[in-house]
């Protein structure tokens, strides 16, 4: 209970309660008659005991009962208000976040998604019997938890069901699930006849509850859903946060039994902070470096004119990120690599980051080719495992040869002068001609010309010094997709000289120009003198090392939080057992085939998969995300273009409560009347 003028209650006391006591003590003027006995006039002199001055005032049961009417006529103008819960719409939908900022521990020791679900309690206990709600839970994918009901105990069962996750926040399928489950439902009742249609979603009051940091809220357009029948209740209050926004393990290329370990870590609070990194190899302590984070995020202004700054509206500076290396640490097995900072901060989860690196081992290449000196004796000069096919040994060769399942065998395949659409997902050098697949087009030959510009800042051609390469005969005309990246380019239209396509988990770098090529008269000759510059060796080193480096140097991509994985699995295996970062197993059947696709990925950690192929049985999942990580709630809620209402918990309205305080009032002076009367007459 609050007042609206709580002096005027302050005010009205002071001046009304002291004179009503002072009138208590004050001895009343009475004239002098002298009378034979007094034996009838007790009540009469008990009057002049009680008006002497300076007497101890004896207990009154009218005094007591001006007191509380003096008392509830000064409440009474106080204005007192009470605040209750506002009575809701017939047809509720709760839609409560789950993602990876809502499990930030608030002062109460409760989590944000605690909280979130407590507040939609409440609102579900608050309706009325005629009322029905429907629970989504939300991070990056929607989940029906309840369809519309009346129960209010099974609403809140399965409100009390939602599991915290660590993905990312995206409310458009939420609201689209809600406009589609919220469309000619008919929910069942205990008896025949008794079944209840609901009233169209347009008409339906919509509850979200979140700490505002949804990624995709400005790309929301509901189609059905009354905006103006929504609700945001803002779950939160912290902010203080360091977390780790990416990590890389890789091995030396020459020297592939030492690991090289990166990572960032960023600081999202409005303090400066210092943590402590530790790298772990299998749980095995490795090495620490510690870390200065200036502040992530500019504190709020005292002056309520100050204009907003960029820092203020949640853009975190660069100067609050931080870059650790851990170089050239023996590991040569195959294990998880886990960095962990020790910050005392909201968010555990991005506390932590993992990397599956696989054993160490030369890089294995497939030289397709019709036995090119210069290319064959290349491979026995770089630090490689090298098979060497002809194009018509390659074209027949059997599937399990080039390919485990849909995968390379092969980190890197180079095919030289030979055109194929035998692709397996994988990396592939081609030279002197272009895979042959959707979207790309040889369109003839192109000489005379000169390369015009190139990318020397790519890792490819860090190494190449391109203007003193020098083509003899021609290349390749070669049109090329949109998304295809043009490092060394001619004079005319789709002359691209070197080309980096990707598609498909594969990787395609095309060189329009062959070492050696047939000439008008249809002699084999040399295309180029580069070959035989100790730069052609450099730069074949530097494109093997880029393509085989998401398989034989860097550690396995990490999943995001939420993101499918397909596994491979040992043959005539029937189940495997999956063990989660929370230590829980779960079996998955194969269905015949080898490999199992696993989407459970919620938690970030790693997960192990039983019976499993060596060196693919784990994958990591880690958060890496500025927007979980940035946990300061939003002081604002738009979706779309639309502001959105927010409160911080269940919305409450102010009930005027001075009537009641006044027929109190009334009553308590009714009753005073009947005593005092009472009191008279006997």
């Amino acid at each position: 209970m609050n007042f609206l003028t709580p002096t005027t209650v302050a005010i009205a006391a002071a001046l009304s309660i002291p004179p009503l006591v002072a009138l208590y003590f004050l001895k009343l003027k009475r004239q002098r008659y002298a009378i034979s006995s007094t034996l009838l006039w007790k009540k009469a002199i008990e009057d002049l005991h009680v008006n002497s001055p300076f007497q101890r005032l004896r207990t009154s049961l009218l005094l007591l009962l001006q007191l509380l009417v003096l008392a509830l006529a000064a409440l009474a103008l106080g204005q007192p208000m009470m605040a209750i819960e506002r009575e809701r719409e017939k047809s509720l939908i709760l839609i409560i976040d789950q993602s990876a900022s809502m499990a930030v521990v608030e002062e109460d020791q409760l989590t944000r998604l605690d909280i979130a679900k407590r507040e939609a309690a409440r609102v579900v206990d608050n309706m009325d019997e005629n009322s029905r709600a429907m629970v989504i839970a939300f991070c990056d994918r929607a989940t029906m938890v309840s369809s519309f009901d009346t129960d209010k105990d099974a609403l809140k069962r399965k409100i009390d069901s939602i599991d915290q996750t660590d993905s990312t926040s995206m409310l458009a399928e939420a609201i689209n699930l809600a406009e589609a489950y919220s469309q000619n439902i008919i929910i069942g009742g205990d008896k025949a006849g008794t079944d209840v249609i609901p009233e169209a979603s347009a008409t339906a009051s919509v509850m979200l509850f979140t700490d505002g940091r949804v990624a995709d809220a400005d790309e929301v357009s509901p189609q059905r859903l009354d905006l103006t029948n929504m609700e945001v209740v803002k779950i939160g209050q912290r902010s203080d946060n360091v977390g780790i926004v990416t990590m890389n393990a890789m091995r030396n290329y020459e020297k592939p039994e030492f690991l090289q370990v990166f990572a960032s870590v960023r600081n999202f609070s409005d303090q400066p902070a210092s943590v402590d990194a530790t790298l772990y190899f299998d749980g095995e302590h490795m090495d620490v470096q510690s870390v200065d984070l200036s502040p992530g995020i500019a504190p709020p202004s005292d002056d309520e004119n100050a204009q907003p700054t960029d820092n203020g509206n949640d853009v975190v500076p660069p100067g609050s990120m931080a870059s650790i290396a851990f170089d050239e640490i023996e590991f040569a097995s195959a294990g998880v690599v886990e960095i962990r900072i020790n910050a005392q901060d909201a968010l555990a989860s991005d506390n932590r980051a993992f990397a599956i690196v696989p054993p160490s081992r030369r890089v294995s290449i497939l030289l397709v080719t019709e036995g090119r000196w210069q290319l064959t004796d290349l491979m026995s000069i770089l630090n490689v495992d090298a098979q060497i096919m002809t194009p018509f040994e390659y074209e027949n060769a059997d599937d399990e040869l080039l390919a485990d399942g849909t995968r390379s065998r092969f980190d890197v395949v180079i095919i030289e002068n030979h055109r194929t659409d035998r692709l397996s997902t994988g990396n592939y050098f081609f030279i002197g001609q272009a895979p042959i697949m959707e979207g790309v087009r040889d369109l003839g030959i192109v000489d005379d010309e000169v390369f015009i510009d190139w990318d020397d800042t790519h890792p490819i051609l860090r190494h190449t010094a391109v203007g003193v390469i020098d083509i003899f005969e021609h290349w390749r005309r070669l049109r090329l997709p949109s998304e295809a990246t043009i490092l060394i380019e001619g004079s005319s239209p789709d002359s691209n000289v070197l080309s980096l396509l990707s598609r498909d988990g594969s990787r395609f770098l095309i060189c329009a120009f062959g070492l050696v090529v047939e000439n008008d008269e249809g002699e084999q000759v040399l295309n180029t003198a580069w070959m035989l510059d100790p730069g052609f060796i450099m730069f074949m080193m530097d494109a093997i090392d880029f393509l085989s480096s998401s398989i034989s140097t860097q550690s396995l991509a990490s999943l995001g939080p939420g993101e499918p994985q397909v596994v491979p699995v040992p043959p005539d295996t029937d189940y495997v057992t999956v063990l989660r970062p929370d230590n829980k197993t779960e079996r998955l059947p194969t269905a015949g085939t080898q490999r199992v696709t696993y989407a459970r990925t919620r938690r970030t950690g790693t997960y192990t998969f039983s019976p499993g192929i060596d060196g693919k049985d784990q994958i990591a999942v880690n958060l890496f995300n500025d927007n979980e990580s940035l946990v300061r709630p939003t002081t604002s809620f738009a979706i779309g273009s639309s502001p959105i209402a927010s409160t911080e918990g269940a919305n409450l309205v102010d009930e005027p409560l001075w009537p009641w305080f006044v027929m109190g009032l009334l009553l308590i002076c009714l009753l005073e009347w009947v005593i005092y009367n009472k009191r008279v007459f006997v």
